[in-house]
């Protein structure tokens, strides 16, 4: 019996196409010296540095102190505690990128994002400026939408929720106080009176004798 051949992934021809050698092979964008500079892992596979911190970010909490697996062989990683902006940059492939793209730009991990700041010269007007790259796999929305979906009126805004609390509280109050006010105008809970009998007059007979 044959044992099924397992194929983790797919990578291009770089024979075919030299180009590819200088881009991702997860996300198949070209690297540059900021967010995707080319990473090595142990196993000497070659990552964005974005595709890095993707794959960080997409481990459990109690599990991103540990190694990440390489999406290709699935040999372990071990992740630096700054991250993956720590991890080492293939010098090779950064040589082989255009001359202004051959320094590598200061990233760091700021949550769930990747940042850089832009050195003055290259911005003078906005010398502050930051650049950051959401890595999350949308945990704010994961995080957020099952707190949406056990609120009380998901969906309406404050004023609504707020307008339609005080309806359904003046409803109750209403029903609550019908049966006091009935008690306290009749005496018992049917809130109209009992019709009193109205005694009809007594018209005495007119007795007629003849003549």
């Amino acid at each position: 019996m044959e044992v099924p051949i397992e194929i983790w992934h797919t990578q291009r021809d770089t024979a075919e196409d030299p180009d590819s050698m200088l881009e991702c092979s997860i996300c198949f964008t070209k690297y540059d010296n900021i967010f995707k500079t080319p990473k090595l892992l142990q196993c000497s596979h070659t990552l964005c540095l974005e595709c890095v911190a993707r794959l960080v970010a997409a481990l459990p909490p109690e599990k991103q102190a540990e190694d990440v697996l390489c999406p290709f062989c699935r040999q372990p990683t071990h992740i630096p505690d700054e991250g993956a902006p720590a991890l080492q940059t293939s010098q090779e492939l950064l040589s082989n990128l255009p001359a202004h793209l051959q320094h590598e730009e200061p990233v760091w991990i700021e949550g769930n994002k990747l940042c850089y700041k832009q050195p003055p010269e290259t911005n003078p007007d906005q010398q502050d400026l930051c650049i950051c790259v959401d890595i999350g796999l949308s945990k704010k929305d994961s995080t957020s939408e099952p707190r949406q979906r056990r609120g009380f009126f998901n969906g309406c805004s404050d004023w609504k929720r707020l307008l339609l609390i005080a309806f359904i509280v003046a409803v109750l109050f209403c029903i609550l106080l019908w049966p006091v006010e009935c008690i306290l105008k009749t005496g018992s809970l049917r809130c109209t009176a009992e019709p009193v009998p109205t005694k009809m007059p007594i018209i005495p007979a007119v007795v007629t004798h003849g003549v």
